[in-house]
């Protein structure tokens, strides 16, 4: 009896933390590793290697208070999120909790131990940051989720992106040169762009609930719109702080070769976002040419939000990955 409801648990977990966002997310550690680390021997410095496991346990703490928050909501909705609320039942809210806390838990006594090898409380603020933000997402009185635009996207990036990295840059670089840090906003705005799209399949849920996200306030024309807008944007800033990196860091003295190492770069994140942006204009398409009511049943089949983020992050680890090697080659 046991031995078949432990994998109905074990799922449950798979669902309630969206370990679907594993794809991503492991590739996705070694951005900041590639961008700031001298050799690979570094990846097995301690505290670096503790910072890596407090990354992925707060931001796995965040998908979980998410799930939580939104249990009642996710029911309602036509997509697979309908099935979260489910896993929870099978797991039990406070089992739910109690995992959430166990993660936020050895997340912080790390970053305590980490502050302690580094002799700063950097780190600490970083992650106050990232728990601000990321949970206040989900979590009212904050609920960034529907206090508009300009708010959810603050929360997003600095929960999910700019606080994760910046506590691993710092472990790290001490110092993060500003050519980095335009980098990674770069990065933060891509995958923000991917977001507007992933709220669009639950518009007509959440204009029923009455809940003002993102999706709802601009419409699904709107919100598929600045998708595409918000996603390039980034990827433009990730073009020219990749140049200016190089520039910075004086790898490549011929300027053929630098033109060389740069546009093999962006054509890594190029590749990389195409399977995405495949998606946000077929998305968009059907936002210009129907109804909401129509548009939105037909938008999942080009929505694949977590092979969106894994596709887009790999071409961006591809890309630092060059950068990485490119300079112990040529240097």
């Amino acid at each position: 009896m046991s031995s078949a409801r432990d994998p109905s648990r074990l799922g449950a977990v798979a669902q309630i933390f969206r370990f679907e966002y594993m794809a991503a997310a492991a590739p996705g550690v070694f951005i900041s590793f590639f961008l700031c680390a001298g050799s690979f021997d570094e990846l097995l410095a301690v505290p670096v290697a503790e910072g890596l496991v407090v990354v992925m346990c707060l931001i796995f703490a965040g998908l979980g208070i998410n799930a939580i928050a939104d249990r009642e909501v996710d029911s309602k909705y036509a997509t697979h999120k309908n099935q979260i609320p489910g896993a929870i039942d099978i797991l039990g809210q406070r089992n739910a909790w109690m995992l959430v806390s166990a993660l936020i838990l050895v997340g912080t006594l790390l970053t305590i131990h980490i502050c302690f090898q580094l002799g700063s409380l950097v780190p600490l603020a970083l992650i106050a940051c990232l728990a601000f933000f990321g949970y206040g997402y989900s979590l009212r009185p904050l609920h960034f989720k529907v206090r508009g635009v300009w708010w959810h996207a603050i929360a997003m990036m600095l929960g999910t992106v700019i606080a994760p990295f910046g506590l691993m840059a710092h472990i790290f670089l001490g110092e993060i040169p500003l050519s980095m840090w335009t980098f990674i906003v770069g990065f933060g705005l891509v995958q923000y762009g991917w977001e507007f799209c992933n709220q669009s399949l639950d518009y007509l849920e959440d204009v029923e609930e009455g809940l003002r996200t993102p999706a709802v306030r601009l419409g699904i024309r709107g919100a598929t719109r600045a998708s595409l807008v918000v996603a390039l944007t980034g990827m433009v800033v990730e073009a020219a702080a990749a140049h200016w990196m190089l520039l910075e860091r004086g790898l490549v003295t011929s300027g053929a070769d630098r033109f060389v190492v740069w546009t093999a770069m962006v054509a890594a994140i190029i590749l990389g976002c195409s399977i995405p942006l495949f998606g946000v204009v077929k998305m968009y398409a059907l936002a210009r040419c129907h109804p909401p009511d129509v548009a939105v049943p037909l938008m999942p089949r080009y929505c694949a939000f977590a092979r969106w983020q894994a596709s887009s992050i790999l071409g961006v680890v591809v890309a630092t990955g060059l950068l990485f090697w490119l300079a112990d080659r040529w240097t």
